[in-house]
């Protein structure tokens, strides 16, 4: 992320002064429940947030606190992220490259960019450090002596389910931090934000504490939807199957094949009621595997792209 640039500059002999409470160093990836065997990771989309704190700065808070959001969210593992933010500049170089003025060899495959599920929205409502003095958070007062600084970082998120347009939830996260220095010395002009020293400042501390608040409370609204075998493509007399050695599929495993049932909803609100299962029409067998896909052999009846797969008995 450009954001993420390490300090440097005079600024960073003052990183030795600050006495910190609660880092909150940890990595939020280690205290995660374990995944479900077959987990999909959910796609997911984090656009430029709004900023309502009122803070005017070097930093651009509306891009800088999603950027933050989706190196946690990468970090976790848990989640597949798209760029939104700028995906004008990705649509641009895919059509350079597919004009004449540039060579074919190279040239990137259109439609192929991935769909995000679910897309997170979010107001920065609170950013805000008392105690300094340099102006540079519009402080009441100058502090000269060694007084308490305190910082807050407050953000709202919002997660969308694409596909249906419902709000899943709407939730706040907060970040708090408290440290004592001369902060009327102290120059945050000379700080890059989501940088090293900037997470050694309250302002840092709180800012992550919201970040990694945040990043729970969307592992914990997004489903994560369960890896299901199913013929993806039928090439000749040979069935190809969507995982492989990645999924513990073996040579020789039988499957029932069961076309795509059809969902059954509300007449009258739309809303999805159930999923009914289609019948079963074939058999197949595995005949080889490779990493993320295995080839199979119709033993009986037919199979077609989108059929669904379960262990012959």
């Amino acid at each position: 992320m450009s954001l993420l640039r390490r300090a440097a500059g005079p600024a960073a002999c003052m990183a030795a002064a600050l006495l910190l409470v609660s880092a909150g160093c940890r990595s939020l990836s280690g205290g995660l429940p374990p995944l479900p065997p077959g987990a999909i990771p959910p796609v997911v989309a984090v656009t430029t947030f709004r900023n309502e704190t009122g803070f005017s700065g070097q930093w651009e808070l509306g891009r800088g606190i999603p950027d933050l959001l989706v190196a946690e969210l990468l970090d976790t593992g848990r989640v597949l992220v798209v760029d939104r933010q700028g995906l004008s500049d990705v649509v641009g170089e895919i059509s350079h490259r597919n004009s004449d003025l540039f060579r074919k060899e190279d040239g990137a495959a259109r439609g192929r960019l991935k769909h995000a599920r679910y897309l997170i929205r979010g107001v920065i409502t609170d950013f805000t450090q008392t105690g300094n003095a340099t102006g540079w958070f519009r402080s009441p007062q100058v502090e000269t002596g060694l007084r308490g600084s305190r910082a807050t970082v407050m953000i709202a998120l919002t997660i969308i389910d694409v596909e249906t347009g419902e709000v899943l939830c709407s939730a706040p996260a907060e970040g708090r931090a408290h440290a004592w220095f001369k902060w009327a010395r102290f120059n945050y002009g000379n700080v890059s934000f989501g940088g090293d020293l900037f997470y050694r400042t309250p302002i840092g501390v709180a800012t992550r504490k919201a970040i990694r608040q945040a990043v729970a409370r969307v592992l914990q609204h997004v489903p994560v939807s369960v890896w299901r075998p199913r013929v993806a493509e039928i090439s000749a007399d040979t069935v190809i199957l969507n995982g492989g050695a990645d999924r513990g599929l073996q040579a020789g495993a039988r499957f029932r094949v069961r076309s795509p049932g059809r969902a059954v909803t509300d007449p009258t609100t739309g809303n999805l009621l159930d999923l009914q299962e289609g019948p079963l029409v074939g058999e197949v067998q595995v005949t080889a595997v490779r990493e993320r896909l295995a080839l199979a052999r119709v033993v009986s009846g037919r199979a077609q792209r989108g059929d669904f797969l379960e262990a012959a008995p």
